[in-house]
């Protein structure tokens, strides 16, 4: 009896002595969501409720959205993500069900391929500050996190492809452009349009007033005129279509609509309004000064766009004429 106890403790102490060289290894295979080597990847197929977006690789190694060229970066910081993220822990038990049916109802279905084999199928939403996965078939979600990185998985993807597409919302050259519209919602006083014909002679009109301004500098329209050559958005969003609505019904700052000797693009700026009051110049403000809605095609598509990069094209009629 004393020996079976004597081989009971020896073997106790084996499996224990085992786990805990070990345990690195369990404990980080174990926190890996999803087994992906990024350089095997070469197919993304992403569903939403109502749209989907298949990302292929081609032998080229080029990515297509849909068929249509995209953004290299996007597409790499999407990668990177998949391949990198990790499950920091369970859902808690108090919440599961509430997280359960937001990522059922809203989430995104994500399929990772190699070739014909499928390394990954999730579901991935967010719950209040959290990125939620939840792989197919299985009950239990986790909150998920990129080692290193305060972004997550859920910043880099969405169902639309317009998201992976490249950022340019308005590239073109001064002589292609045949009319300008800046609609100050805030301040109609400000507002105008700048006329060009085929002979580049130029016209500026008071909307508020329904005249033309005889008198305005010429060199600072010009000027005006050669900044729509390469503006960017940060990024679309994909949201839950009632949130989207939420942001269309909003009142706008501005619109933008610029018509060229190949079409025309109508853009509509709106304001971010923050969860809660944040600290800026020393004073809480409700408003992002720095990112706004930026809302295109038809309200089709929302993206994030930063003040810095559209202050020059929102001028105020003031601007061009001289005092």
């Amino acid at each position: 009896m004393k020996n079976i106890k004597i081989l009971f403790l020896l073997l106790t102490v084996c499996i224990i002595v085992y786990f805990i060289m070990h345990a690195p290894v369990l404990f980080m295979s174990e926190k890996k969501f999803g087994n992906i080597n990024q350089d095997e990847i070469d197919l993304i197929k992403i569903k939403s409720d109502s749209i989907q977006t298949e990302l292929q690789k081609t032998e080229d190694g080029i990515w297509l959205a849909n068929g249509k060229s995209t953004n290299k970066q996007i597409i790499d910081n999407l990668i990177y993500a998949l391949s990198h993220q990790y499950a920091e822990f369970p859902v808690p038990l108090n919440i599961t069900k509430q997280v359960m049916d937001k990522i059922n109802k809203q989430g995104l279905q994500v399929k990772v391929f190699s070739g014909k084999s499928k390394k990954l199928d999730f579901k991935i939403s967010t719950f209040d500050t959290l990125c939620i996965g939840l792989v197919t078939n299985k009950k239990q979600p986790y909150v998920l996190s990129i080692p290193g990185y305060d972004d997550k998985t859920v910043d880099y993807i969405s169902a639309n492809a317009s998201f992976y597409f490249n950022n340019n919302v308005l590239k073109y050259l001064p002589s292609e452009l045949e009319r300008i519209t800046v609609e100050n919602i805030e301040n109609p006083s400000e507002s105008f349009i700048i006329f060009q014909d085929s002979k580049n002679q130029l016209m500026l009109f008071d909307i508020e007033n329904q005249n033309f301004i005889t008198s305005f500098n010429e060199a600072k329209i010009r000027n005006y005129l050669s900044y729509f050559n390469g503006v960017e958005y940060t990024k679309m969003i994909d949201i839950p279509k009632r949130e989207k609505n939420n942001i269309i019904k909003r009142k706008p700052t501005f619109r933008l609509i610029v018509k060229t000797n190949k079409n025309k693009i109508s853009l509509t700026v709106k304001n971010i309004v923050l969860n809660k009051p944040a600290e800026i110049y020393g004073q809480l403000q409700l408003i992002d000064t720095n990112n706004f809605y930026l809302i295109m095609n038809d309200n089709q598509d929302i993206a994030i766009a930063k003040w810095t990069d559209f202050d020059i094209l929102l001028k105020k009629l003031s601007d061009f004429v001289d005092k």
